[in-house]
């Protein structure tokens, strides 16, 4: 009987061996039956056969686990799946489909009471929004120059794009002068700006000016304040 067992699909090998275990416990100790929490799977009961409903399938996709698997596991065998490989992880929500009850990513399938239930349907949170992208005029103020000149910018613009723009803007313009070697910085709300960081992280607002000084005058005013 057992050969002829190993002979079949692994799905119905599962259910007749499941099936058989069920029946000894039951007989065995039914007090102890009803006071289970959860079922420790028997060791020839490694894996489990779940019927897993998949956007991109009409039908359901038989897919093995083994019992000390997690629900994550679960999730990237399911993006293993046709047209399911673009999709984030994170997107991902599995459920029983009886009882609707979403399954955690940390659980581990040997801990849920009833390995009848087999069935899970997958469902996808939708994609997260890009940033709203904002356009910010800035009114920049060169160094020793009381004059403003005009930057459009987008608030999740790096700094440094500040720098490329004024490097381009003083060869254009004879009355537009910046430190020799590019020696200097900017200045906002009387903050140094980082130029790696963005606009944004500066909390910079539409209309707001920047100041360019020589890095040099800056550093000397920092160590007079120190």
């Amino acid at each position: 009987m057992d050969d002829d067992v190993s002979l079949l699909p692994p799905r119905l090998r599962w259910r007749i061996q499941w099936k058989e275990k069920k029946t000894v416990d039951e007989s065995a100790a039914p007090s102890e039956q009803t006071k289970r929490t959860a079922v420790d799977a028997p060791a020839e009961l490694s894996t489990i056969v779940l019927e897993v409903k998949v956007p991109t399938s009409k039908e359901r996709v038989p897919i093995e686990m083994h019992v000390n698997d997690t629900v994550l596991k679960l999730k990237e065998k399911v993006l293993e799946q046709k047209e399911m490989c673009a999709v984030a992880v994170e997107r991902v929500v599995l459920q029983w489909h009886e009882e609707h009850v979403e399954l955690l990513d940390e659980q581990l399938w040997k801990d849920f009471v009833d390995f009848d239930q087999r069935e899970i349907d997958v469902y996808l949170k939708p994609p997260p929004r890009p940033p709203r992208t904002v356009k910010l005029k800035l009114l920049v103020v060169p160094v020793n120059s009381k004059e403003k000149v005009e930057m459009d910018v987008r608030a999740e613009d790096k700094v440094s794009v500040l720098r490329e723009w004024m490097e381009q803007a003083a060869h254009r313009m004879i009355r537009f002068r910046l430190p020799t070697l590019g020696r200097y910085v900017f200045i906002h709300n009387e903050r140094t700006m980082d130029e790696k960081m963005s606009f944004r992280w500066h909390h910079v607002l539409h209309g707001d000016t920047i100041r360019i000084l020589d890095a040099n005058l800056v550093k000397n005013q920092n160590t007079h304040r120190t």
